[in-house]
């Protein structure tokens, strides 16, 4: 019996529920979006921290390794592209947050000074991701440059360098031939040798065939 994905509505419903307005005592709605665009900027300050500390690798080994250096700074630009887009929806959480303030004056408790807050921070990630991006893309220019006009020596790729394959060491031919026995007797029987479980009877005692083909009994089971 198949049954159907969707529950039946009891009798008697109108869908009236849906449209109920929430509790007073719940937690405002613009609470939602103004610790969104918190974490928003969070997101934001680590990526160009992680820049920042990718820029300070770089200045201390951009001669010694240029073309890692190069790649390095090339991922720092990218993480910047996302830091920025993190702002973007930092800046509409806040802009929803006054959305919804004019809504519900009522119970916007608070939230001017929220609102303040996450603005400010928001003024200053941005003004620390505009310094961080100039850096990023200066040194970079710099390291191509150098290596354009031969200031700065590529070094070696690391997947490039040969691979060191330890041949197996060859029996002399000599010492394999004198070991090696002649007759293939010889090198057969050690093995079978070994193999072999349970030894062979020295000498063993089979009575003489007759002439009707059986052999006569050890021993008389005749009583007479």
């Amino acid at each position: 019996m198949s049954r159907s994905s969707t529950a039946r509505a009891p009798r008697g419903a109108d869908g009236t529920c849906r449209d109920r307005p929430r509790p007073q005592g719940g937690r405002p709605t613009w609470v939602r979006s103004i610790r969104r665009a918190h974490r928003a900027l969070d997101a934001s300050a680590r990526l160009i921290a992680s820049c920042l500390a990718t820029v300070d690798r770089s200045e201390r080994c951009a001669g010694r390794r240029p073309v890692r250096t190069s790649r390095n700074l090339w991922d720092a630009s990218g993480r910047l592209v996302t830091a920025s887009r993190r702002l973007m929806r930092a800046a509409q959480q806040i802009a929803e947050t006054n959305e919804w303030i004019g809504r519900e004056p009522e119970r916007a408790a608070g939230a001017p000074e929220r609102v303040v807050r996450a603005t400010q921070r928001w003024i200053g990630t941005s003004v620390l991701l505009q310094a961080t991006a100039k850096e990023v893309f200066g040194l970079h220019v710099e390291v191509i440059e150098g290596l354009e006009t031969g200031l700065y020596v590529p070094e070696r790729d690391p997947g490039r360098r040969p691979r060191i394959v330890l041949a197996p060491r060859p029996v002399p031919v000599r010492a394999f031939l004198r070991a090696r026995r002649g007759r293939a007797t010889d090198r057969i029987s050690p093995v079978l040798r070994r193999r072999r479980r349970t030894p062979r009877p020295a000498a063993l005692s089979v009575p003489p065939r007759t002439c009707q083909g059986r052999a006569p009994p050890f021993s008389s089971i005749c009583p007479f």
